[in-house]
């Protein structure tokens, strides 16, 4: 048992020596047993234990003997103790939420405010393979992805750790009793009425029947989503930048980077617009609840394969104005080019619009779209005097001599388009191109004396291009500014 826990720490990268380690422990077997193994490999590895308690009170007395039950075991480790108590029910009840993720959010949040006060450096928490197991195999009956079926991850964001996770239950039992260690056993892990508790008890004992090792397989499943998952993240990191764009609590998706996208990418940057609405926080919860993402072994909230299935055909098969909702009060809308999710009922500030005066060279960040523009003076060759590059627009640099401002349109504008004689409202342009309105009232423009010499998605306007014989030009492009709240 410890030369396995010990491969699964260096696997992991799971301790450096030198870190304080606080164990959460529960009282019951797989927690006592992490208490006792890390204590054991402490002094060759190097590092300080403490010991963590939370008492959710559910069970009443028993609750309170459980805790007394680890305050002795770390008294007879000669351990520190930290240890608090929640009336996880009534924080259930007044947030409305489910009683065992708000009793894993209120713990893990104990955790996190031990790291942050500077009691430990990481926390440790019992979890074998066979609570992986069960993990999946949740998460597959009620329906997900590769990211559900990642399950409980070793290490989270440096701060929690699963020495045990490699571990089989049946051995951390047998490694008790032949240390003749007793723990605590939790009277509502026999309750058949939750989910979890009959997977354990009748759906795993089952499949083993037809694979006896069904508990490694499904945790070599898991590390393959993982490994899956990490991948996605750095893959779609550029992708989700061109395509979503963030914006007065709500996010906007780009349909036509939408429908020339394989269908697998598609779905991951909707699933992603989605958690970008959803981030924690955006509305009140009551004091404690830790704000945690998935990989803490929280529920996400996400939207299932339907749910997302039926975003991706109102966006590419859907009528503009068409609506879907979605999980945690979403609701979609189809705006001719985009895609709009966000919070049903969000109050919305009245958009003021924005101007921002250049004196290029600059890089001007607009916040209110979530966009920035880069004003750069370039050398031209014959070439590309003559013609843009795909996704900027060049400039006579002598523009750059007068004053610039970077705007939103305003009623009333007016356009000359390259290669036409008699300039047009950019209203009428837009209509032409199914722009809605909300999005108008956003679009970017430059105007230099009073003229407009660029507008978004309709280029230079007319004798605003380089000449043939130019050596320099004013380049124009527009990038997404950086999300955050991706996990």
């Amino acid at each position: 048992m410890l030369e396995q826990v010990l491969r699964t720490i260096r696997r992991f990268g799971m301790i450096v020596p030198g870190q304080r380690i606080g164990v959460a422990c529960s009282g019951g077997p797989d927690s006592t047993a992490l208490l006792l193994i890390l204590e054991e490999l402490a002094r060759d590895f190097g590092y300080t234990l403490s010991v963590t308690h939370f008492n959710h009170r559910l069970r009443g007395e028993e609750s309170d003997q459980d805790e007394e039950f680890v305050r002795k075991l770390a008294e007879r480790l000669e351990l520190p103790f930290h240890g608090t108590a929640r009336d996880v029910r009534a924080c259930a009840q007044q947030a409305r939420a489910n009683l065992e993720e708000t009793a894993r959010r209120l713990r893990y949040g104990f955790f996190v405010s031990l790291i942050e006060s500077g009691w430990a450096d990481r926390v440790a928490v019992g979890h074998t393979a066979d609570d992986q197991a069960e993990t999946v195999l949740h998460r597959l009956l009620r329906g997900t992805g590769t990211r559900g079926l990642g399950g409980i991850y070793p290490v989270v964001e440096d701060r929690i750790i699963r020495p045990l996770i490699e571990a089989r239950r049946r051995a951390v039992l047998e490694w008790l009793t032949t240390r003749q260690q007793p723990w605590r056993e939790d009277s509502s892990n026999r309750d058949l009425r939750r989910m979890r508790n009959r997977i354990r008890h009748q759906l795993l004992p089952m499949l083993a029947d037809f694979n006896p090792r069904i508990v490694e397989t499904l945790a070599d499943t898991a590390a393959i989503a993982r490994d899956e998952e990490a991948f996605w993240k750095d893959y779609l990191d550029p992708i989700l930048a061109q395509s979503l764009r963030r914006e007065e609590g709500r996010v906007g998706v780009d349909i036509e980077h939408l429908r020339r996208m394989p269908r697998a990418v598609a779905r991951r940057v909707l699933r992603s617009a989605i958690r970008v609405v959803a981030q924690p926080g955006s509305g009140q919860q009551p004091a404690g609840l830790a704000r945690l993402s998935p990989r803490w072994g929280l529920s996400s909230g996400s939207a299932d394969f339907d749910q997302v299935q039926r975003l991706l055909d109102l966006a590419l098969e859907g009528q503009s104005g068409g609506t879907l909702s979605l999980p945690q009060k979403i609701v979609a809308r189809k705006e001719f080019t985009h895609l709009l999710l966000e919070a049903a009922g969000a109050a919305r500030a009245r958009f003021e619009g924005f101007l921002y005066p250049v004196q290029a060279p600059a890089v001007v960040e607009v916040p209110e779209i979530g966009s920035s523009f880069a004003f750069e003076l370039i050398p031209l060759d014959q070439e590309q005097a003559r013609y843009n590059e795909v996704g900027v627009s060049l400039l006579d640099s002598r523009v750059a001599e007068s004053p610039l401002i970077l705007r939103n349109w305003q009623p009333g504008d007016a356009y000359r388009q390259k290669g036409h004689w008699k300039p047009r409202k950019l209203k009428e342009l837009f209509q032409r191109q199914r722009i809605s309105l909300r999005e108008r009232q956003r679009w970017p423009v430059v105007v230099a004396r009073d003229q407009i010499v660029w507008s978004r998605g309709l280029g230079i306007a007319e004798g605003f291009s380089p000449p043939p014989n130019s050596s320099e030009a004013l380049r124009i492009r527009e990038a997404a500014l950086e999300m955050g709240g991706r996990d």
